[in-house]
C-alpha cells in the first residue's frame, strides 16, 4: 500500500494521505524517520535486501529535504519551504518519540550496517545538537538518550550464516529474537546473493560459512568476532554475555 500508493520511485518522496485514488500531502520528517525505522525492523525480522534497501533510499531523501547544513539536526519540514518564517527541530519525546530521536537511532543502525560514516557523522551531529536539552532535562527525550546510549556503547553485531528456511537456522534466530540485546544488529549471511550484496557493504560478512554443515553463529563487538559457533547452547552463552556487557 505504502510503496504502491504513497511513495515515488522518480523522486523518492513520501505522501502522507492516501484517499480516493489520491495521494496528497508532501510528508514530514516524522513519516520519513517512522518508516525508515519500520523498514530497518522489517528487514531484522525478514532479511529481504529490499527493505533494506528502501530504508536506505529513503534515508537519503530525508537528509537532503530536512537535514539543518548549519547547526545539525532535521527540520520537521521542507528546509526549502519559503512559506514558513520559522523552522523547527523537534527533539521532545512525547506521546511518541521525536523524529529526531528516531532519525539518530535509525542512522546509528544504518551504520552499523552499512559502515556509512556519513551516517555516523549525521548521528553524532543530530544527538550533539540536543546536548544542552540532554543535559538539562533528559527525562524529555529518552528516545534520544537511547540513542545516545548506542552511540557511546559498544556496538554489537550478531551474524547468523545459514540457508534461510532451514531449522537450524530458525533455531539460531530464535536464540536472538527471545533476548534483550540493545545496540546490536541482526543480519543473515544466506550463502546467496544477498550476502554478497551485504558483503560489498560490510567485507566481514562476505566470507562467513556455517560450519561443518550446521547453521552457525558470529557475535561480534566493533567488528570483532568470537569464534563461530553452531551448538546451540554455546551461542546463548555468548548471547548472554553480550547481553550484560556495556
Amino acid at each position: 500500500m505504502i510503496e504502491t500508493h504513497l511513495y515515488s520511485r522518480e523522486t523518492g518522496r513520501l505522501k502522507r494521505r492516501y484517499r480516493l485514488g489520491a495521494a496528497e500531502v508532501d510528508g514530514f520528517l516524522s513519516d520519513y524517520a517512522n518508516m525508515v525505522q519500520g523498514l530497518l525492523d522489517l528487514y531484522e525480522a525478514s532479511f529481504d535486501l529490499r527493505w533494506l534497501n528502501w530504508a536506505l533510499r529513503l534515508q537519503r531523501t530525508q537528509d537532503r529535504f530536512f537535514w539543518d547544513n548549519q547547526q545539525g539536526g532535521y527540520f520537521t519540514t521542507f528546509t526549502s519551504d519559503d512559506h514558513l518564517l520559522w523552522k523547527d527541530r523537534e527533539a521532545y519525546d512525547g506521546a511518541e518519540p521525536s523524529p529526531n530521536s528516531v532519525a539518530a537511532m535509525n542512522l546509528l543502525r544504518i551504520w552499523q550496517m552499512t559502515e556509512d560514516d556519513t551516517a555516523q557523522d549525521r548521528a553524532v551531529k543530530t544527538i550533539s545538537t540536543f546536548g544542552g536539552q540532554l543535559n538539562k532535562t533528559p527525562e524529555t527525550m529518552p528516545a534520544m538518550m537511547s540513542a545516545y546510549d548506542a552511540l557511546t556503547s559498544v556496538q554489537r553485531q550478531i551474524v547468523i550464516a545459514g540457508a534461510p528456511q532451514a531449522a537450524d537456522t530458525r533455531q539460531m534466530l530464535d536464540l536472538v529474537w527471545q533476548r534483550y540485546l540493545p545496540n546490536s544488529i541482526l543480519m543473515l549471511a544466506d550463502q546467496g546473493a544477498g550476502q554478497q550484496e551485504l558483503g560489498r557493504r560490510l567485507p566481514f560478512i562476505a566470507n562467513m560459512r556455517p560450519k561443518n554443515g550446521k547453521a552457525t553463529a558470529y557475535v561480534c563487538q566493533n567488528y570483532f568476532c568470537n569464534l563461530p559457533s553452531s551448538d546451540p547452547k554455546v551461542v546463548a552463552h555468548l548471547l548472554d554475555r553480550e547481553s550484560t556487557m556495556k
